[in-house]
């Protein structure tokens, strides 16, 4: 099962624990009126107000304005409050002159005199959505709306006044807080010093011990006490929530404190000009500004003056950040889509996803990605196959998409396939795969949309892990669901029971501040600063010292000053509040430092300070300074670092500031001919100092063979006949690259006639025949299978001595055919007896079994045979563990054996341990082995005898392969049945069938064949479809998204047969061109090539990719390569143009290539290794040869 892993990170804001530059406006040093600042409030233009002992002074950034009795029409210069109301009006308390009020021209003074207001001296003031004036006097509270004043003198002694979104009246009197509802004073809660802020329907409270929060309906949210919170005194002068919802608090004595995330910052330790705030207000561009009684204004910004990063999100092998200007990048693996540019090509530097800078925040997932931007909106692309999305579909999507109308997200968590988001109301939701209840509704539903979760309202934080999921209630309180199997939900078990696909409270503390979950271990902090740990723990991810897993939160040494988290696959890393950064657990990518060896206890890297975010991927990490430096370090296989290479990091490397980069222009193809074309354009101004990708396929969606070239021309051979191509090119600057430009499509010219007739393909090597009947094997070769004499893996096709063959069957290691002559004749490896020759020896050339000429069908599974004679006899021989052979035993022969007395068998197919056969009346029987349901008799017992399959007698043709089948009947319908983890059954989902069942709804299927974790068709107008495993490109769409449903593979409508081996497809075409795709680590392809291919690419008539080679160079077509052997400098030349020229080391592997297009060219092969290279120069006129070149 796949487990590797992505993120964790808890981020905060932008302007979370960064080191802040302070900006002191006053009256010494600017045009602000007094030191004294007593409200500051900013209107909709973004312009401030602030109310001083002298007057309003309002501030543009730039310069001030001062409004005071000498040169206004406003009554008093002693301010103390401001509140704007819905029209954008002015209402100012005084001191003793009552209320203020300024439309924009005209300034109105309310008095005693001259209104209904009970007392000139004014204690607060608020504005409801109805913009009614509320005022708080010595005479109680007193509501204007606009026309009436009206007092409620019951309560004199009111010392605070708030307004709620409901126009609810919050107050604190003598000692305790009330709502007023226009009649009566309801008592909420004795000990309440005064209401601070309402915001996102939370009430702050300070009390004699710290602060209470309560919803607005009521109900006591969280008491925050001192000593058991981060509440840092009992004086809390001002409160603010910033546009990320991060609760700042000013303090009198104390400075400033992120509440959120427990940092404060002082005099002494951050610059503050005084510990004692009298008003704090957050500005929505990540700005703090601070009122004081005597110090004036002070304007605090984040230091991010040297770097552009505002955060970061580390996936399963890719990464994504956003730039202070709102833009977001991704770089890394793409085989999803989840870099969100159109295409599946991994990106090994930044590329701008779209044009938008309004991204607010991002998390990556295992192949999925989600994000927030600041208007409230969510949008999603990415893996989808679970609906992790939520965009009500199980489709990929390559691009960003909006999930709903929804404009009040406000923080989200990707896990390996389900996603999980906040509101701003502090309502949960979920949505994806839920197996093991991990989305929390209470089922194990797949949700497709976003679900909401319970009826809370007081949800903080949130992490997805793996399969389970982790929470944070604004209480304080922590809560899990979903597997358990590690110990992940902390709950003292490893059993996910029926219970935990709700969310359940995990221990009884209330002060924990943060919690991240990984693939299958958590971290935690409590908001002391101490730092927690459970679930797995085999690499020291936990962080306690041991290798044991933890089922209970438990505390990481005694340190009390933790910040920041962030949890991995294996590995988890921290900061602590000096800046430092720690790391442990799994070490295996060296990205800790200090070689491969695990770090079960948390431990410092390096000795930098200035550390601020952290997000872990698998096996890699990327670390944000407080300046918005990146810096990353671990595995780099997928260019998930991000540097512009593929090269593995281990220690923090700096990633300098992506720009943007300008792209080619003017995109063409030309030089069309069968088998080759040239891509031309035009470089933009600059030219990209790294040059150019490319890529060509034949589906739409950016994929199939990509590579690089500094030219801006390249030479695409290889291609395919009569085969429609897209194409696209992108830019590779220093420190980015751009989004895929379309180059459109091109059209290969017919081929004429290729040569192949039939083909095999089994587990790493395919066998093939040729029209003049010879036999050629390729790929793997350690047991003899492709019967070449060796045990030789072989690049290209190979020929084999044996002619005449009808037949082919091929599986796991040998081979065995049957020639037109009806002779047997096997292969490979014989372990079990599998060949039929009576020993248990391996055999690498042809060997004829018996001395039958009446063999008419075969087929092979896991190390056994299983063949049909002439008289309709069934036969069987090698291993039979499962009761393979069908005839009631489990024991192996090695000598070909009757099965039964039966002589109705037509056809027959062997899977890894269960077969198939069709009798002459059209029947279908299955037996051995059946975990899987694979025998599609309704069950999952293994059967050592032929069970008839469905009541059914029109079964035409039958395949088997792993643990799963596939059958087409004479109506032209395709069925499947059995294991169906990779989507191979094609029935659009990824759930096993113990009973046969149709492939969607067409009924003009012609053939079929399924490989181990895929299947391949043809329908009768000649086209090609395909589903299943994709990981390696084998579907062949040029994608490496694996698809659930059979998709058309390119346009051609000429396939004549299809092959499907373990992580391979081939087809042949009516003309008898042969190609293949998916997987080459071990030549399964046969193009002389270790290269994978997401496209069908042609296997040559000869010896493919690679061609004959020549020792000398004869002067019949004039090509020259000299000198031979070479030392630096190798001319190439010949009497007609030269397209291009490549050159592959002795392991297939391509190591240059180089556009020519003259009749003379140079290349420098001095910096490759000495040795044996393949030259192929390609010309005009479909010439193509390779020459064998010595490297001195």
């Amino acid at each position: 099962m796949r487990r590797m892993y992505f993120l964790w990170l808890i981020f905060l804001s932008g302007i979370v624990s960064a080191q802040f530059t302070y900006t002191v406006y006053n009256t010494s040093n600017s045009g602000i009126s007094s030191n004294n600042i007593s409200d500051i409030k900013i209107d909709n233009t973004g312009l401030l107000w602030i109310a001083t002992n002298n007057g309003i002074s309002t501030f543009n950034g730039t310069a001030f304005t001062n409004y005071n009795t000498g040169n206004s029409g406003i009554a008093s210069n002693a301010v103390k409050e401001i509140e704007i109301d819905g029209l954008g009006r002015k209402w100012m308390a005084t001191q003793n002159n009552g209320i203020i009020l300024f439309n924009g021209t005209t300034w109105t003074n309310y008095t005693t005199a001259n209104s209904g207001l009970p007392s000139n001296a004014i204690k607060n003031i608020a504005v409801d959505t109805a913009n009614n004036l509320w005022v708080i006097t010595t005479d109680g509270l007193t509501k204007f709306n606009g026309t009436t004043w009206t007092t409620d003198s019951s309560f004199p002694n009111i010392n605070s006044l708030k307004m709620d979104s409901n126009n609810g009246v919050w107050v604190t009197n003598n000692g305790a807080l009330y709502k007023y509802n226009g009649t009566n004073f309801n008592f909420i809660v004795q000990d309440a010093e005064k209401v601070v802020k309402i915001d996102n329907n939370i009430v702050y409270v300070d009390t004699n011990s710290g602060m209470l929060t309560y919803s607005t309906a009521g109900t006591l949210l969280n008491t925050y006490s001192i000593g058991s919170s981060c509440v840092a005194n009992t004086s809390i002068n001002t409160l603010d929530v910033d546009s990320n919802n991060e609760v700042w608090i000013g303090y009198g004595g104390s400075g400033l404190q992120n509440f959120s995330d427990c940092v404060t910052y002082t005099a002494n330790g951050a610059g503050l000009p005084n510990n004692t705030l009298n008003v704090v207000k957050t500005q929505n561009n990540n700005t703090i500004w601070i009122g004081y009684t005597q110090q004036g204004l002070v304007k605090a910004v984040p230091q991010n003056a040297t770097g552009c990063w505002q955060m970061i999100s580390a996936g399963q092998n890719y990464s994504t950040g956003i730039k202070t200007d709102g833009t977001l990048w991704v770089w890394g693996s793409n085989s999803s889509s989840q870099l969100g540019d159109a295409g599946v090509i991994r990106r090994n530097a930044p590329m701008q996803v779209g044009t938008a800078s309004d991204w607010k925040t991002v998390s990556t997932g295992y192949d999925h990605t989600v994000a927030i931007k600041t208007d409230g909106t969510l949008w999603a692309w990415g893996a989808n196959r679970y609906g992790q999305l939520g965009d009500n579909t199980t489709i990929i999507r390559t691009t960003p998409v909006k999930i709903g109308t929804a404009t009040n997200w406000k923080t989200l968590s990707a896990g390996d396939s389900h996603t999980l988001a906040l509101k701003t109301d502090g309502t949960l939701w979920s949505w994806g795969r839920n197996l093991y209840g991990q989305l929390g509704d209470g089922s194990k539903i797949d949700r497709h949309i976003p679900f909401k979760v319970g009826n809370g309202i007081n949800w903080d934080k949130i992490s997805a892990g793996d399969y389970y999921s982790v929470g944070i209630k604004t209480d304080g309180t922590l809560w899990s669901w979903g597997r358990n199997a590690n110990g992940e939900l902390g709950n003292g078990t490893t059993t996910t029971t029926i219970y935990d696909v709700s969310p359940k409270q995990v221990g009884t503390a209330t002060n924990w501040l943060k919690v991240v979950a990984a693939g299958t271990h958590t971290l935690a902090l409590k908001s002391t600063g101490t730092l927690w740990g459970w679930g797995s723990n085999e690499s020291g991810q936990v962080g306690d010292g041991t290798t044991v897993a933890k089922r209970v939160p438990t505390q990481i040494g005694t340190g009390s000053n933790w910040i920041r988290i962030s949890a991995g696959w294996g590995h988890s890393e921290g900061i602590r509040a000096g800046g430092t950064l720690w790391g442990w657990g799994s070490n295996s990518s060296g990205m800790f430092g200090s070689g491969p060896t695990d770090i079960i206890s948390p431990t410092q890297l390096g000795s930098t300070t200035d550390n601020m975010m952290i997000s872990s991927g698998s096996s890699h990490f990327l670390n944000l300074t407080f300046s918005g430096s990146l810096r990353v370090a671990g595995s780099n296989t997928n260019g998930q670092l991000g540097d512009g290479t593929f090269v593995e990091k281990n220690t923090l490397t700096s990633i300098a500031c992506p720009s943007n980069c300008a792209v080619p222009t003017q995109l063409s193809a030309t030089n069309i001919t069968s088998g080759s074309a040239t891509l031309n354009w035009t470089a933009p101004t600059p030219a990209p100092a790294n040059g150019y990708l490319y890529a060509y396929s034949t589906n739409p969606i950016v994929g199939g063979i990509d590579e690089t070239t500094t030219s801006t021309t390249v030479n695409l051979n290889n291609l395919l006949p009569g085969t429609t191509y897209y194409y696209w090119v992108a830019a590779h600057c220093a420190t980015s690259q751009t989004s895929w430009i379309p180059g459109g499509t091109f059209t290969t010219l017919s081929g004429g006639t290729g040569c192949w007739n039939i083909v095999s393909s089994g587990n790493d090597y395919t066998l093939a025949t040729k029209t003049d009947g010879t036999l050629w094997a390729w790929g793997i070769n350690e047991d003899g299978q492709l019967g070449d004499g060796t045990t030789t893996n072989r690049a290209t096709p190979t020929p084999i001595a044996i002619s005449g063959v009808w037949k082919i069957a091929t599986a796991y290691n040998h081979t065995v055919v049957i020639k037109t002559d009806g002779t047997l004749w096997a292969w490979g490896s014989n372990q079990f007896g599998q060949l039929g020759d009576g020993t248990t020896n391996n055999r690498t050339t042809p060997l004829k079994i018996g001395s039958a000429n009446d063999w008419v069908g075969v087929t092979i599974g896991n190390n056994y045979t299983l063949a049909i004679k002439a008289n309709g006899t069934l036969w069987a021989w090698g291993h039979n563990t499962y009761g393979n052979y069908g005839d009631g035993t489990t024991y192996s022969r090695t000598i070909p054996t009757q099965v039964g007395t039966a002589a109705d068998w037509r056809s027959i197919a062997a899977g890894s341990d269960h077969a198939l056969g069709i009798k002459t009346d059209g029947t279908l029987w299955a037996w051995g082995k059946n975990y899987d349901g694979q025998l599609g008799n309704e069950n999952t017992t293994s059967k050592t005898t032929p069970v008839r399959i469905t009541t059914a007698t029109n079964w035409k043709s039958i395949d088997a392969a792993g643990d799963h089948s596939m059958a087409m009947k004479t109506d032209g319908t395709i069925w499947t049945w059995g294991d169906n983890l990779s989507g191979q059954l094609g029935n659009g989902s990824k759930s096993s069938r113990t009973s046969p069942g149709q492939v969607g709804t067409a009924t003009d299927w012609k053939s079929f064949d399924i490989g181990r974790f895929n299947g391949v068709a043809i329908k009768t107008d000649g086209t090609l479809w395909s589903w299943g495993s994709n990981e390696v490109g084998e579907i062949g769409d040029g994608t490496g998204i694996s698809r659930l449903s059979p998709v058309l593979i390119g346009t051609a409508t000429d396939r004549k047969t299809v092959a499907a081996g373990s992580n391979n497809l081939f087809v042949i075409s009516n003309s008898g061109f042969l190609s293949g795709s998916g997987d080459n680590r071990k030549n399964q392809l046969g193009d002389g090539t270790l290269i994978r291919k997401r496209i069908f690419s042609p296997i040559g008539c000869t010896s493919g990719a690679v061609l004959r080679t020549d020792e000398v160079i004869t002067q019949k077509d004039q090509l020259k390569v000299f000198p031979n052997p070479v030392s630096d400098i190798l001319t190439v030349s010949f009497d007609q143009k030269i397209l291009s020229v490549t050159v592959y080391n002795m392991a297939g592997q391509q190591v240059l290539t180089k556009a020519i297009n003259d009749t003379k060219g140079t290349i420098d092969v001095s910096a490759f290794p000495s040795g044996v290279y393949q030259m192929k120069v390609n010309a005009v006129n479909n010439f193509v040869k390779t020459v064998k070149v010595i490297k001195r």
